[in-house]
């Protein structure tokens, strides 16, 4: 950042919206509030499509039932958080946020899954009906 900088503009230039900047930039509390030297993650306003399907926590997508001490567990030792926890290829660490504006949620890599390869991702959600409903997709991806 620099001296005069307004977030506004910044996402104007860019062609991404403010919110998806504050997401992918946690330490902005207040997007009027910015300093000359602070450094933020732009994500690409273009993207990327990927296939995406859903999962949850239980025995049909985990193989665990509850009870099992890594039920409910991601592969980078986070607690799944639906609105949050995406599993996602190795070629993506773990942390790395995802806008996917189908949701207009930022999703965070915290898991791996056997089914997730290159391309592919999958969306935790608690409820089984909504996984099932939710099937396969290609959406945008932000990174």
């Amino acid at each position: 950042m620099q001296s005069g900088d307004i977030l506004s503009e910044i996402s104007m230039n860019h062609n991404v919206s403010v919110d998806s900047l504050l997401e992918f930039n946690e330490f902005l509390a207040d997007p009027d509030i910015i300093y000359a030297g602070q450094t933020i993650t732009i994500p690409d306003a273009e993207g990327e499509t990927f296939t995406v399907t859903a999962y949850t926590a239980g025995y049909e997508s985990t193989g665990k039932e509850p009870g099992d001490p890594a039920y409910g567990v991601t592969a980078s030792g986070t607690e799944v958080q639906e609105g949050q926890t995406v599993a996602c290829p190795e070629s993506l660490a773990f942390g790395t946020k995802l806008y996917i504006p189908y949701f207009d949620k930022t999703f965070t890599c915290e898991d791996r899954g056997s089914a997730v390869t290159e391309g592919r991702l999958d969306v935790y959600m608690e409820d089984l009906d909504e996984a099932l409903e939710f099937g396969v997709k290609d959406l945008q991806v932000q990174y």
